[in-house]
């Protein structure tokens, strides 16, 4: 990857169809545009491992604060600290393949995760739920007001198998359960056993609620 990351992202970026590249701030913010003239200031991060809120905070120290906060390479973990600065700046994160998602919104401080969005929600919502927050990006701590506090780790797989749960605990460290993103697929018995035997249980969004109850 030849010069900064900024400059990466700023190909990257010049080359989508739906995007225009058109300055950068003197914080080295680029300034992207959609066709229909939208523009919004999306600032690259280069952290590998996790994303803590260090990483974050010295981005909205100045005159120009970025709407959308990006980072290569795209399989980094956003810490929930971090994530809690960036919301309340207000700001939004993601990959870089969320900037056109982010401008197809035309404001970009609101952008979510939508799949991610409908979890931390459904648990909010429950009624033996007193909050939510992020661990990271797709895992969260789930206080209840009769019951342990859980670990929810939230895994993107059709049919959730004994690689994806391990897979899972290997980048993530504990929770106590797992649950298959979409509605679509199954979980398999094997899937059922790996989290077992790591103390955990593998389920559904349908069982998931249940076990919130109990």
């Amino acid at each position: 990857m030849g010069g900064s990351v900024t400059d990466w992202a700023a190909q990257m970026l010049s080359d989508m169809d739906d995007l225009d590249v058109v300055g950068r701030t003197p914080e080295d913010f680029l300034v992207v545009s959609s066709k229909s003239g939208y523009a919004f200031r999306v600032a690259v991060l280069g952290v590998k491992g996790v994303i803590q809120v260090a990483h974050v905070a010295l981005l909205f120290a100045g005159a120009a604060k970025p709407e959308l906060v990006v980072n290569v390479p795209s399989e980094t973990l956003w810490s929930g600290s971090a994530i809690n600065r960036i919301h309340s700046a207000p700001a939004a994160f993601g990959t870089l393949g969320d900037v056109s998602r982010a401008a197809r919104t035309g404001n970009a401080v609101s952008f979510r995760n939508k799949n991610m969005q409908f979890y931390i929600g459904a648990m909010r919502q429950h009624s033996n739920v007193t909050s939510v927050s992020y661990v990271y990006e797709n895992m969260f701590e789930v206080v209840r007001k009769i019951g342990k506090t859980l670990i929810v780790a939230v895994v993107e797989a059709y049919n959730l198998s004994a690689e994806d749960v391990r897979n899972a605990r290997a980048r993530l460290g504990h929770f106590d359960v797992v649950v298959k993103s979409s509605s679509y697929g199954s979980i398999t018995s094997q899937a059922e056993a790996a989290a077992q035997s790591m103390g955990a249980e593998a389920l559904m969004f349908g069982p998931l609620m249940g076990r919130l109850g109990r």
